[in-house]
C-alpha cells in the first residue's frame, strides 16, 4: 500500500480489516488488526481466546487449528520460497493436526512486582493475566493459583518457570530458570518448598541459563509412555505436544523401516527419534548430544546405544573421520537449522538416507535444498502441527541418495 509492505498481525488472507500501526521501518509497516470489516476467512475462530488482545503467548489465537491447516501449509511454503520445489512440496504436504491443551512442556514468566505468572504481553516484558488458556495443559492451569501463591512468598525476582508433565497423573516437575532482564543465577531459596508443592509437582529445582540442573527437592524428570518409554529430565529438550508425540514416534518408526543399517542421531536429546528407529527394528544406534543431562537420559532410555555425551554433531563427524555410507542419519536441529559445517559434512559423508525434523520452514528448506544440490531427493515431506495457535510447524522429511 502506497509503496510499503504492510504486515498485519491478526489478519487472514482476503480479509479487509481496520488496523493500527505498531512499527515502521524502511519499506515495511507492521500493524495489528483491530476489526474485520469484510467477510471473515473460513478459518477465523468465531470465539477466539479472550486474552488474545493482550497475551503474546500465541500469534494465531484467531485461527481454528482444523480449518486453518491450509494456512499452516501456505505459511510453511512461504518460508521455503527460496527453493521452489521444496515450497511446492510443503504447500501440498499432508498435515497431522492437534487438539488444544497440548503443552507437555511450558515456560512461563514470573513478574514478582505484579505477582503474576504467565506469558508476556505483545512486544513487552510485562506478564499478561492468564485466566484461561487453550494451549497449556489443564494440569498446569489448575496448578497456576498454587504456583503463584508459592512464588509470591519465595521468589522476589524476575525468573522463568519451566514445567514438564509425564504421561501419568501427578507426574510433573518444575524448575526456576534465569529470565531475560533478571538475575543470571537462581537462588535455591527462591524455589518453593515441598510442603507447598507436593500436590502440584513431584519435584522442584533450579536451572542454569543453559538448562543445567541444580537440584532442590524431589523427582528431576518425568516418564513419557511410548512403545519405548522415555525418561525426560527437567531442562532437557523434548517434543512438547501430548497429542502428536505418539503419532510422530510411530511415523518416524515407519519411515525408518526394518532395514538394519546403522543409525546416527546427530541431535539426539533424550533419544526420542533414535527410540523410534530402535522400535522399527534392531540396529546399531549412535546418539550425539551436547547437553549432558539429556545425553545421560538417552543412555538410560536406550542402554544398548552408543551415546556421545557433551559433543556437538560437528565435533563428532570431524573426529570420526570416515563414516559408513550405508547409514541413516537423523537430524533435529534448533530453529537456526544445520550449521554450514554440518551441511558440508553430510554432503561429503553421503549417507544413504537422511531423516530431517525441522521446526523452521526457512532453515529447513535451506538445509534440504543444499542436500538436494548434493545428490539427495526428498521422498517424504509431511507437516506435524505441533504448535496449534501459532504459525509454526514441524516438518518431517526423508531424503534419499539418488
Amino acid at each position: 500500500h502506497e509503496g510499503a509492505t504492510w504486515m498485519v498481525a491478526g489478519a487472514l488472507p482476503g480479509e479487509r480489516v481496520r488496523a493500527e500501526v505498531t512499527k515502521r521501518r524502511a519499506g515495511i509497516i507492521e500493524a495489528r488488526a483491530l476489526e474485520v470489516i469484510s467477510e471473515p476467512h473460513t478459518a477465523r475462530l468465531r470465539d477466539p481466546c479472550p486474552q488474545s488482545g493482550v497475551c503474546g503467548g500465541c500469534d494465531w489465537p484467531h485461527v481454528d487449528p482444523g480449518a486453518g491447516a491450509d494456512l499452516k501449509a501456505a505459511a510453511a511454503a512461504e518460508g521455503a520460497r527460496a527453493f521452489s520445489d521444496l515450497a511446492a512440496r510443503l504447500a501440498s504436504a499432508p498435515i497431522h493436526r492437534s487438539a488444544d491443551g497440548y503443552r507437555l512442556r511450558a515456560r512461563l514468566h514470573w513478574e514478582a512486582g505484579q505477582k503474576r505468572l504467565g506469558f508476556y504481553e505483545h512486544r513487552s516484558r510485562r506478564v499478561a493475566p492468564l485466566d484461561s488458556c487453550r494451549i497449556l495443559s489443564p494440569r498446569l492451569m489448575r496448578a497456576l493459583p498454587q504456583l503463584t501463591h508459592a512464588l509470591t512468598k519465595s521468589c522476589p525476582e524476575q525468573v522463568d518457570l519451566e514445567w514438564i508433565e509425564g504421561t501419568q497423573a501427578g507426574d510433573t516437575v518444575a524448575a526456576l530458570r534465569p529470565a531475560k532482564g533478571g538475575p543470571s543465577k537462581i537462588d535455591r531459596a527462591w524455589v518453593p518448598g515441598a510442603d507447598e508443592m507436593d500436590s502440584v509437582a513431584a519435584g522442584f529445582h533450579a536451572l542454569s541459563k543453559k538448562g543445567r540442573l541444580r537440584p532442590a527437592w524431589g523427582a528431576t524428570g518425568v516418564r513419557i509412555e511410548l512403545p519405548i518409554p522415555l525418561e525426560v529430565p527437567i531442562g532437557s529438550f523434548f517434543q512438547g505436544n501430548r497429542h502428536l508425540v505418539g503419532p510422530l514416534f510411530l511415523r518416524v518408526a515407519e519411515l525408518v523401516g526394518s532395514d538394519p543399517t546403522p543409525v546416527f542421531d546427530l541431535h539426539a536429546g533424550v533419544g526420542f527419534l533414535a527410540a523410534a528407529a530402535r522400535f522399527a527394528g534392531e540396529r546399531d544406534l549412535t546418539l550425539v548430544e551436547p547437553h549432558r543431562e539429556a545425553a545421560a537420559a538417552a543412555g538410560r532410555n536406550l542402554p544398548a546405544a552408543r551415546v556421545i555425551a557433551g559433543a556437538t554433531a560437528e565435533a563428532f563427524v570431524a573426529a570420526v573421520g570416515e563414516l559408513p555410507p550405508e547409514a541413516l542419519v537423523i537430524t533435529d536441529p534448533p530453529r537456526t537449522g544445520l550449521s554450514k559445517a554440518l551441511r558440508s559434512d553430510l554432503a561429503r559423508w553421503q549417507p544413504r538416507r537422511i531423516l530431517m525434523l525441522g521446526c523452521d520452514a526457512a532453515t529447513w528448506a535451506r538445509d534440504a535444498g543444499f542436500l538436494c544440490e548434493h545428490g539427495y531427493q526428498p521422498t517424504v515431506v509431511e507437516i506435524f502441527d505441533l504448535f496449534p495457535s501459532t504459525h509454526h510447524v514441524e516438518i518431517l522429511a526423508l531424503l534419499e541418495r539418488r
